[in-house]
């Protein structure tokens, strides 16, 4: 069984590192990369696009993004990327988005099947916390006031509404109160997805439908006061597909039948 089409995959939280056979936790992201993008051509072959939203590398390195860019080749879709926590941003915008960066973020807009995708750039370098800033929350504003009547996808890496595991969310967004007052006045945003967190949440927030995806090689323990693997679920992916102005959306995980979108 196969997903139906036009759909669109997040990926986050691939942590690779420049020695391919690298464990991080005891765990090699290498492989189970692998598996993921496996399930994902088996089940959801060319998808209109991918977006991962962070944490690429786990080192920062050139070999691991140029092999993250070099798997991700297999699902036949353009590839857009935002950094995490661990990524050196300017490396990878460079080599994963042809743009240089210098201070400022790594922020765009993809128009795709009559949706705005709005790119945000959550990584503050050396810090495991995330902050939008003034002006790329004023360029916010503009990307959502250009197009009002155009449905919209915002993604970011650090989540911008707690998970409930207390040591998770001491990491979120700093400044998510005042990019949630954006996205709170803006009817048309109908989703937000992000990383970071290395497990499915899904919570609505007036109407608007806040998502993270699984980590595809390590999962954290939902609602845990510190630190721990969850060995229950899988590592995955998030599949989305638009119709209209509508989003429906599920997580594929290695080894799980395929879910009906």
């Amino acid at each position: 069984m196969q997903v139906k089409k036009p759909y669109i995959i997040q990926i986050s939280d691939t942590h690779l590192f420049e020695d391919p056979e690298a464990r991080l936790w005891g765990v090699p992201p290498e492989q189970h990369l692998d598996r993921v993008i496996d399930s994902l051509c088996a089940s959801a072959p060319e998808p209109e696009l991918v977006l991962v939203t962070g944490d690429c590398s786990a080192d920062g390195s050139v070999a691991s993004y140029r092999r993250l860019s070099d798997k991700l080749a297999r699902l036949n879709a353009p590839a857009y990327y935002l950094p995490g926590n661990h990524d050196d941003a300017a490396l990878m915008a460079s080599m994963l988005m042809g743009r240089a960066l210098s201070k400022e973020k790594l922020c765009f807009t993809i128009d795709a099947l009559g949706w705005r995708i709005v790119m945000l750039d959550s990584s503050v370098r050396g810090e495991d916390a995330g902050t939008v800033g003034n002006a790329q929350r004023e360029w916010l504003r503009n990307a959502l006031a250009s197009s009002p009547t155009t449905p919209v996808i915002v993604a970011v890496h650090h989540n911008p509404l707690p998970v409930g595991s207390e040591w998770l969310d001491t990491m979120t967004i700093s400044d998510a109160a005042a990019m949630l007052a954006i996205l709170d006045t803006a009817p048309q945003v109908k989703c937000a997805i992000f990383g970071h967190v290395h497990q499915e949440f899904e919570e609505y927030r007036d109407g608007t439908l806040y998502a993270s995806v699984p980590s595809t090689f390590f999962q954290f323990r939902p609602r845990s006061k510190e630190f721990g693997r969850d060995e229950s679920r899988a590592d995955g992916a998030r599949l989305m597909r638009l119709s209209g102005d509508r989003v429906q959306t599920a997580v594929l995980r290695v080894g799980d039948p395929v879910p009906v979108l």
